[in-house]
Formats: C-alpha cells, sequence, structure tokens
C-alpha cells in the first residue's frame, strides 16, 4: 500500500510533461503482424514511464531510448515513442526469455513489448501496471481514479490479461514443429483438415498442362533445411499469357548446401520442380498482398517463370525471409545475423514488390502535368506513324542498296577532313546540303518497319574487328560520341532527333603515340575535352582536345592510387569550365585537380576507408554532393568531398554498376546486373526537407528502396538472364528537379520507367520497352530532355524517340533473331 501511495503523489501531483514514474532500465520490441521482420528491437537500452498530458485526465505511455556516450538526444529524430493511455491498450503482464515486462497494442497493427531489465522488481512491476490501469480509468470516466470502487480499477487489468490469454490461444495454429512434420527433403505433404465436399472437390484429378514443364531434376539439392512453406504452384503460359496452376500443393525449401551455399527445392508429392541454385538470375519478387513469389528458371532449352501462392501469412513470412537471408549470405558470404535489424528490415524491404515510399513531389502531383505529359507522347505517336508511312514509302525504292554493314566500313573508315570536332563557328556555316551528304545512309531504317525517327552509323565489321563500347552524350553543338577500339565515331543531332555520323577520330595515342582504346569516356571543360583512362595504366588520365583530335595531356593522379572512376565534380559540370573532377579507388573517394604536379589528389578534399570498401561507380547532385556505389552493393551518400558519408545505405549483395542521382539529390538510382534500385533520400519528418546527403537518417528509419525489375514472366518471352547497363535519369539543368524518366538496357532490349509513376503506383515493374537486332551496349537520353535516347550497338548508333518504347506484349519481346522460342 505504501508503494501506491507514493505512485500517486509521482504521477498524479506531477506538472504536465513530466516523466514522474520510470521503468529505469530495459528493451523495447516491436511486433508486425505481416511485416518483414516479425520481431524487431527498437530500442535496446530505453526506460518505459508515464507522461501527464495537457489534457485533463490523459496519460501517456512513453518508451525513452538511452543516451549513448558522446550522443546530443537533440539530433535524433527517433529518440522515442509515445501512446496515449486507454482500455484499449490492452496493457498486461508478459515474459521474453524468463524475463518479464509489459506488452500492449497500438493503434495501429503493432504490437509493442518492453521487457525490462532484472533490476526492476516484481513490486515495482505491478505498481507500475496499476498506475497504467488508473490512468486508463479516469481517461474512461473523467474523473479522479480516487472516486473509483476498489474492483474497478483492478477489473481493466484482468480484462486486458484475458483477451491477452485469447490471443495466445488463438495464435498456436500452425507452428514450426508442425512445418517441420508436414515437409522434409522429399517427405509427403500432410493434408489439411476440410469440409468434406471441400476435400471431394480436392480429389479429383487435375487435368495434365497443355505446356510443356522442365525436365524433372535428377535429384534434388541435400543439405541443412533452413525455411520450409507450403502453398500453390502455378507457371508462366507464354501462348496464353497466364499463370496456369501446376500443383494445388507444394513443398518450397531452402537447403544450405554448403557454408552460405543455398538451394532452392519445389516438389509435390508427384514430382519434383525445381533445385535451383539461389542467386540473383532467379530475378525473384515477393509480393505481401498476394502471399507470392515469382521467380525465373533457366535450363539448356529456355526459361520459365513459377509462382508460388502460400498457404497463409505465416508460411509467406517464412518464405521471404528466409530466401531473403539466404540471397544475402551467397551474395555478402558473411551471416545474416552480422546486419543490424535497420539493415535487415531495409533488405528485406527492397525485396518485395509493394512497399511504399515516402509521397513523389509536389511539382508532380498536378493533373495538369499528367495530362500534358500524356498528350506529349500521344502526338509524338502520331507524328511517328505519319514518319513511318513517308518511310515505307521510300524503302521501296531503296531495295537494290548496299548492306547496311557495308555502308557503316565506308563511312566510319573515310579519312576525315580534320581529326577534330568542328566549333560552333564550323556548324554554323555548314550548308545543310554537305551534312547530309556525309550522313550514312540517309537514315535508313535499322530493321524493317522500323521507325523513320532512327538512324545509323558504325564502324568495321568485319570478323574479329573492334565494336562500339562507350557513350558520351554532350550538351554543346549536339554531338555524341561512341568508343570503338582505339577510335572515336562522332555523331551529330539533328533538329528532328535523328542521329546522323558526323567524322571521326581515328588513332587515340597518349602524348607519346601509344595506340591504347578508352575504357572511361568524359566529356569535360564545356565539351571542349574528353577525359578518357587506359584500362591497363589506372593511375593515369589523358585529356583529348576535341578541336584537334588528339591527347595534349597526361594526368599521373597519384603513384600509389589506382583510379576505378571518375566522375563531374557536380551534375554538369561538363557545361562549365571547372578543371576538376572526381576520382574513386577501391577505398577512396577524393577530388582531383590537373593542375598540381606530381600527386594531383587534393589532400583536403579526400576520404580515404581503411579497409577495400571496393567502390566502382560515383554520380554528384547540381551542389556537389556525391553517391558512391560499391561492389559489395553499398551506396554512400557524401554532402561534399573530404569528409565521411552521411549516409551508408545497406548492401543487398548484388555489385553496383553504375548509379545516377537527380539533380536536387532527392532521388538515386543504383544499377545491378538484375534490377535497378530507386532509392528516396529524403529524411522522413524532417521539417527543413533535408536528403540523407545532409543527415543521417535515424537508425530505425531507412529510406524505403524500390526494385525496378522486370516481370519474370516476361523473362520468359526474352529467353535469357537480365544484364543491365547503368541507368540514366534524363538531365534537365534548365528546369530543377524535372528528371521524370530513367533509361537503362538488356540484352537488344531498352527500358525505361517513368519516376512519377513509379512513385505514385509504388510498382517497379510498370515500364516500356523497344527491342533491336543486336545487342545494345550503351545508352543515355540526348542532353536536356527525355524525347529521344540515343542507342549504341556493336556496330551502330542509332536516335529512338521515347514515344516509340510501348509497353511490354509478347510481339514485342519475342527474341527476333532467334525466331519463336516457344
Amino acid at each position: 500500500m505504501y508503494a501506491l501511495r507514493s505512485l500517486s503523489k509521482l504521477v498524479w501531483g506531477a506538472n504536465e510533461g513530466a516523466e514522474t514514474f520510470k521503468l529505469a532500465s530495459g528493451v523495447l520490441y516491436e511486433e508486425r503482424p505481416g511485416a518483414k521482420v516479425a520481431r524487431k528491437c527498437i530500442y535496446k537500452d530505453s526506460e518505459l514511464c508515464i507522461r501527464k498530458t495537457s489534457t485533463p485526465y490523459q496519460y501517456q505511455l512513453v518508451a525513452i531510448r538511452a543516451l549513448e556516450e558522446g550522443e546530443d538526444l537533440s539530433d535524433s529524430l527517433d529518440d522515442e515513442r509515445s501512446f496515449l493511455i486507454g482500455i484499449e491498450l490492452k496493457f498486461t503482464p508478459t515474459t521474453f526469455e524468463g524475463a518479464h515486462g509489459f506488452r500492449w497494442n497500438d493503434v495501429g497493427e503493432s504490437t509493442y513489448e518492453f521487457i525490462a531489465d532484472e533490476s526492476v522488481t516484481k513490486s515495482v512491476r505491478e505498481a507500475f501496471a496499476m498506475a497504467v490501469a488508473r490512468c486508463a480509468w479516469e481517461r474512461k470516466h473523467r474523473r479522479e481514479y480516487t472516486e473509483a470502487d476498489a474492483g474497478e480499477v483492478k477489473e481493466i487489468m484482468d480484462r486486458a490479461e484475458d483477451e491477452e490469454l485469447e490471443r495466445l490461444l488463438d495464435s498456436v495454429k500452425l507452428d514450426d514443429a508442425d512445418i517441420e512434420a508436414a515437409v522434409g527433403p522429399m517427405s509427403p505433404v500432410k493434408p489439411r483438415p476440410v469440409d468434406p465436399e471441400v476435400a471431394a472437390a480436392a480429389a479429383a484429378p487435375i487435368a495434365p498442362p497443355t505446356f510443356d514443364l522442365p525436365t524433372e531434376p535428377a535429384e534434388m539439392a541435400d543439405g541443412e533445411i533452413t525455411v520450409s512453406a507450403l502453398g500453390e504452384l502455378y507457371m508462366f503460359d507464354a501462348p496464353s499469357g497466364e499463370f496456369v496452376q501446376v500443383a494445388k500443393e507444394v513443398a518450397l525449401t531452402v537447403v544450405e548446401v554448403g557454408k552460405y551455399e543455398y538451394y532452392m527445392n519445389v516438389a509435390s508429392n508427384d514430382r519434383s520442380f525445381t533445385s535451383q541454385v539461389i542467386e540473383p538470375e532467379m530475378n525473384a519478387v515477393f509480393n505481401h498482398d498476394h502471399g507470392s513469389l515469382i521467380w525465373n528458371y533457366f535450363d539448356q532449352n529456355r526459361a520459365y517463370s513459377f509462382s508460388m501462392v502460400t498457404v497463409d501469412a505465416k508460411h509467406y513470412e517464412a518464405l521471404h525471409q528466409g530466401m531473403t537471408r539466404a540471397a544475402y549470405e551467397t551474395l555478402n558470404q558473411e551471416s545474416w545475423n552480422k546486419a543490424t535489424v535497420a539493415s535487415q528490415d531495409y533488405i528485406l524491404d527492397a525485396y518485395e514488390e509493394d512497399v511504399d515510399m515516402l509521397p513523389e513531389p509536389e511539382m508532380w502531383t498536378s493533373d495538369e502535368e499528367d495530362e500534358e505529359y500524356e498528350e506529349e507522347e500521344e502526338v509524338e505517336e502520331e507524328d511517328d506513324e505519319e514518319e513511318e508511312e513517308e518511310e515505307d514509302e521510300e524503302s521501296d525504292k531503296e531495295e537494290d542498296e548496299e548492306s547496311d554493314e557495308d555502308e557503316i566500313d565506308k563511312i566510319f573508315n573515310r579519312a576525315p577532313g580534320s581529326q577534330g570536332v568542328k566549333t560552333s563557328r564550323e556548324v554554323e556555316t555548314e550548308s545543310e546540303s554537305e551534312s547530309e551528304s556525309e550522313s550514312e545512309s540517309e537514315s535508313e531504317d535499322e530493321s524493317e518497319g522500323e521507325s523513320g525517327a532512327e538512324s545509323g552509323a558504325g564502324a568495321d565489321t568485319g570478323s574479329g574487328a573492334a565494336k562500339n563500347s562507350k557513350l558520351a552524350v554532350g550538351y554543346k553543338h549536339g554531338r555524341s560520341f561512341v568508343v570503338r577500339g582505339s577510335r572515336i565515331g562522332v555523331f551529330r543531332h539533328t533538329d528532328g532527333d535523328e542521329i546522323v555520323f558526323d567524322t571521326s577520330i581515328n588513332h587515340v595515342d597518349d602524348t607519346r603515340g601509344r595506340e591504347f582504346t578508352p575504357s572511361t569516356m568524359m566529356l569535360h571543360e564545356q565539351d571542349s575535352a574528353l577525359v578518357l583512362q587506359d584500362a591497363q595504366r589506372p593511375n593515369e588520365l589523358f585529356k583529348m582536345d576535341l578541336e584537334y583530335g588528339k591527347v595534349v595531356e597526361e594526368w599521373r593522379v597519384h603513384e600509389d592510387v589506382p583510379t576505378v572512376a571518375v566522375a563531374p565534380t557536380t551534375k554538369y559540370a561538363q557545361m562549365t569550365g571547372d578543371r576538376t573532377l572526381v576520382g574513386l579507388s577501391h577505398n577512396m573517394l577524393y577530388r582531383i585537380d590537373p593542375r598540381l604536379r606530381d600527386n594531383m589528389i587534393v589532400q583536403d578534399q579526400q576520404q580515404a576507408y581503411v579497409t577495400k570498401s571496393h567502390f566502382t561507380t560515383a554520380a554528384a547532385t547540381e551542389s556537389g554532393a556525391v553517391a558512391v556505389g560499391s561492389a559489395k552493393g553499398e551506396i554512400r551518400l557524401f554532402d561534399r568531398l573530404g569528409v565521411r558519408a552521411k549516409t551508408v545505405l545497406p548492401a543487398l549483395g548484388e555489385p553496383i554498376l553504375g548509379i545516377d542521382v537527380t539533380s536536387d539529390g532527392r532521388y538515386v538510382v543504383a544499377t545491378c546486373k538484375t534490377y535497378l534500385l530507386l532509392v528516396d533520400t529524403k529524411l522522413p519528418d524532417d521539417a527543413n526537407g533535408r536528403t540523407g546527403f545532409m543527415k543521417a537518417f535515424p537508425q530505425a528509419q531507412k529510406p524505403a528502396p524500390k526494385r525496378l525489375q522486370l516481370k519474370p514472366e516476361h523473362v520468359v518471352y526474352m529467353g535469357a538472364p537480365i544484364s543491365f547497363t547503368p541507368a540514366k535519369f534524363n538531365q534537365a539543368p534548365d528546369a530543377q528537379g524535372s528528371e521524370k524518366t530513367i533509361v537503362t538496357s538488356t540484352g537488344p532490349f531498352v527500358v525505361t520507367w517513368n519516376l512519377r509513376r513509379v512513385l505514385g503506383t509504388g510498382r517497379g515493374d510498370a515500364y516500356h520497352i523497344k527491342q533491336y537486332q543486336d545487342t545494345v551496349v550503351a545508352d543515355n537520353f540526348r542532353f536536356g530532355q527525355d524525347r529521344s535516347i540515343v542507342v549504341t550497338l556493336p556496330n551502330d548508333v542509332l536516335s529512338v524517340k521515347r514515344s516509340q518504347l510501348a509497353k511490354p506484349t509478347r510481339e514485342s519481346l519475342m527474341i527476333r533473331s532467334s525466331g519463336s522460342l516457344l
């Protein structure tokens, strides 16, 4: 009784906002039914208290994170969680792994647990529970608890405990022991009890599928089963374009066959379907709403797409977490348990299809803008149809012309009047007739029925000849540059969004006359120069003067620091006279200043890491913030050079092959082999609208990444695994925040995503696509707009209007060169 009197003084005699009665030490957990991580640790070290509010008879239950040594609480956006105390809170005692604490409900679907430290005695816990019950009584009756009958407050506690007992009994329906009993390496699936009529229907034989299943595996992978799940199995039927059921009940098991090596087995009582390595080429897509997994399977003959719909949410959660864990450990070669809970949540979000991102910027939410965007596409499509009709008429008269490759050879190998690129004065005075006579085959169609908006040029295509490999799109004089072996082709954009061959720079040599093939090419200093790199000499860079068409400077960046990638210092630095650039080594980010002697790394603008971070690629915002990707799959966000990253986004495991960022730094797109990762860097609930470049994300509030990937069923038509080229946003230097489209390619396909649609719908599989007759090696938007895309093939360079890309269909995805695959 004395303890309760003391508690009364502490809680009810306190001023508004004071944390009066506390459980001084414990751990706060959140349980989220149906979420990626079912039980999540929110605060490892925290205290639980009752706080009086400014509203009469209302109190809050508050969990406060304890400060770490040297930490400033005011710098955190997630230092406490508060809950209005009422009967609906259902505050009850609980235990976890032998430790005592309390459990309560949030207004949403989450449930919280505070597990107290051993130093918190039983009497203190009981006193705290009574205090919460008294707060609930006051809120319900709008009176002081001293006016309550003796049993009324206790009744609130007893009722909550009874409901908690019912919840526990209801939850014990299917546990891990049941799953293990039902699913073994090759054990039959235990039937579930059902209504007799339903059982009779289920016993009816399934009509055999009218399509070919993959050959049954000779043997299933054997090892420790880490995950088991039951469900229905479907396979994508390409001719009908639908998923068709192939088995009413299958077991999907994840098997660990070696350290960090996993297989996925799928089998029913009647047959085995697949036994495949868990790897990125599976192109796995999880959908929480449907409780399904869709993935690709490849054999020697063709591609397949399977879908498993799990029997219930528990099986889906086990499958989602188990598969993600296996993929993470396979790619990272380290234990899943080494990742923090926040990192695990981030990774699980990335592997799920229906993850919500933050709302798109207000500037994109205008209905009028969307209507104008759609009207623009419709007008472009109408113009394209008219151009196609004109080209069809012209093509009938040109049947006797030489083949494309012969014409390409003649043009690319012709002796140019000058090794350099025409200056602006030469461009203005050049007659249209001369430029037309130099253009390659008068914009001849890439294939029969191809849009007349495309035009091509290339180089020698004989056996063993060099192929096109790199592309740089300029902003000045309407030029684009393509690397072909030790030569560089120069192409000119026309007012009609076509591209024609202009000249070539033959024999790329260093200042000593040694010929090399550029492995890196970047426009520099207002498009007056190209920065080149030779893969055989990673410590050096070369500056090519485009007016003279030759290398005029060699930059020995650093004797002991090989440069693996370079980038402009800002998003549009190529439009300025800035001579410096951003450089990357495997473990260092730095500014390169060619004006320095010997060591060209600016000493106070470098950041090195002790261990190799395996940096691979970088991109800058308009303000000079830098995003860096690594071979591990990590993304680092720097607000400037010379300091440590403000934000490090966890690695999914696949190497990042390319990275790009919008002008304002709001969105980052990272390219992995089988998917693009779109990240909204805006800090949640930040009043100043800051991004992860400016300030670190709170530990428990990593951004929700969106995977942009091709549907597994579309991959069936394409017939080959996905391998994306580095994705790019369209460039719009004159309109802040107007990047609205992403372009990339895989195999012979160019693919675009409309950024506002991705953000508006939350879907990463809504894309447009166009197929070519050869592999696309590089692609990018024409500078300053997204109406046309420069597409580089091994022996051709084309310009395609964005409106010519269409939603994927069976006809548009079937590989032309190999005929029908199905």
